[in-house]
């Protein structure tokens, strides 16, 4: 009796190092149910119960049955455990079965085929029978091919990974950790249930498998969960490092404070941008053409971070080039269309919204590649949206056309530029901040500078916003007629 209760203490005790291991997986290292980890934990936490379960009913001639059943899935539940344990290494290693006859015969196969030996053997007593006493027997198949089965999942990923650790003698990073950790999951699981045969002997009937795979197993986790949080983060401070990179070259390529055409032309301009987490392609310029007349515009690259950034750089650069060289927006767009498509693998591409205005004609010239309508607030109060989009966004494809239009600008007209991070800003409620909030608050503060306009839409957005954390850049450009 002793023996016994000392076994069921055992089980109990494996019991309860894999639900802390698994808690563990769950909640620290946040692991998804369906991750090979997660996985693996369950499947050798569910063998230590049937294994408790089964030492529990054996020998209860009444409730023979419930021993069938906690026996069959033990072989079920450490077969599982075993196959993922060998597929999770063997994907690692890359020599995951990229056929699926051969996946087939290596696991599916052997294992579908003891799983219907195990689930009939209360009729055909292949893999157990109960005697007499109402105490489980293994029969032969038990003792040869399921251990068979077991050793050779767990032999296979041990293979695979000496082959790497020979292959690879100088790799001093990952690969190499988890190659010893693998090795040392296969000394921890035999050593201990040598010691137990040592201890018990190798006719005993109390040797605990499940604390051998769960001693073996936390050992494996803690430290593979461990290391691969380590690489996590080391991943995370180098994303966080290019994206300050790119913030950088983000708000160091544009135009900041009061344009240096301002005293020479009967205008007044200011711009502004408030980046996201997540650095994006936001950007603007001004510059004067000539003595009488001036270029300003607005423009969203695609995608985040530090390619975005850089393709900004080129779309901006470019743009300007034929600005200064041509009077026509249109023919600026098409040729600065051509140069950013050429070459462009990545398929990136730019929203954009130029204009040119003369002072002298009092006309503003402007041309739209799929851009946010701009909002014209003309002296006397009218709001006019310039709805006009000329050709798809830059940088699609070479070859494209779009078109230019003219209209009239007075004194006291007052424009503004954005990009869709103001009018796609959301609030807790999934809510958008919209166009008309902006043409309200655009309203509002036409009595205000350039530059308190812009602030005061900033401190709207961000009330609407009520800390929800925004995924674009917020950009406007402000220009009032003198």
């Amino acid at each position: 009796m002793v023996a016994a209760d000392l076994f069921l203490l055992i089980l109990l005790t494996a019991i309860v190092i894999l639900l802390i291991l698994l808690i563990n997986n769950f909640v620290f290292y946040r692991r998804k149910f369906k991750d090979e980890i997660s996985l693996m934990i369950i499947f050798c936490f569910i063998t230590a119960i049937c294994e408790i379960l089964w030492a529990t009913f054996d020998g209860n001639k009444e409730l023979y049955f419930l021993t069938y059943i906690f026996a069959i899935g033990f072989t079920i539940f450490v077969l599982l455990f075993a196959s993922t344990f060998s597929l999770f290494f063997l994907k690692f290693f890359n020599c995951y079965p990229k056929k699926k006859w051969v996946l087939a015969l290596i696991y599916i196969v052997p294992n579908v085929s003891f799983f219907l030996l195990s689930a009939t053997t209360p009729w055909t007593h292949l893999v157990f029978s109960i005697n007499a006493e109402g105490f489980i027997v293994e029969e032969i198949l038990f003792a040869t091919l399921f251990y068979i089965l077991v050793i050779s999942h767990f032999l296979a990923s041990l293979i695979v990974a000496i082959v790497n650790l020979v292959k690879f003698k100088k790799n001093q990073g990952t690969t190499k950790k988890i190659i010893f950790m693998l090795i040392g999951f296969d000394i921890v699981a035999p050593l201990t249930l040598a010691i137990q045969y040592l201890l018990l002997g190798f006719d005993s009937d109390y040797i605990a498998l499940s604390l051998c795979l769960a001693l073996a197993l936390t050992f494996l986790v803690s430290n593979l969960n461990t290391l691969l949080l380590v690489e996590s983060q080391t991943k995370m401070k180098v994303i966080e490092a290019e994206l300050q990179f790119a913030s950088k070259i983000q708000t160091g390529a544009l135009p900041t404070g009061k344009p240096n055409f301002d005293d020479k032309f009967t205008v007044a301009l200011r711009a502004g941008m408030k980046t996201a987490k997540e650095v994006g392609g936001d950007f603007y310029d001004y510059f004067p053409i000539d003595e009488k007349r001036i270029c300003f515009l607005i423009a969203d690259v695609s995608g985040k971070g530090t390619p975005a950034a850089l393709f900004m750089m080129t779309a901006k650069t470019v743009i300007k080039d034929h600005a200064l060289l041509y009077d026509d927006t249109a023919k600026i767009l098409a040729l600065a269309n051509s140069r950013l498509a050429d070459g462009n693998k990545e398929t990136m591409f730019a929203t954009c919204w130029i204009a040119i205005l003369d002072l002298e004609k009092m006309t503003l010239q402007f041309t739209n590649a799929g851009h946010n309508y701009p909002l014209l607030f003309h002296s006397k109060g009218e709001v006019e949206c310039l709805k006009k989009v000329d050709g798809t966004a830059l940088g699609m494809m070479k070859g494209l056309s779009y078109k230019s239009h003219s209209i009239d600008v007075k004194s006291g007209d007052r424009i503004i530029l954005y990009t869709d991070g103001v009018t796609e800003a959301h609030n807790p409620q999934g809510e958008l901040y919209g166009e008309e909030r902006l043409i309200a608050t655009f309203k509002e503060n036409l009595g205000k500078t350039e530059e308190e306009t812009i602030d005061a839409i900033y401190s709207d957005i961000e009330r609407f916003a009520a800390g929800t954390a925004q995924f674009d850049d917020i950009t406007m450009m402000v220009l009032t007629v003198k």
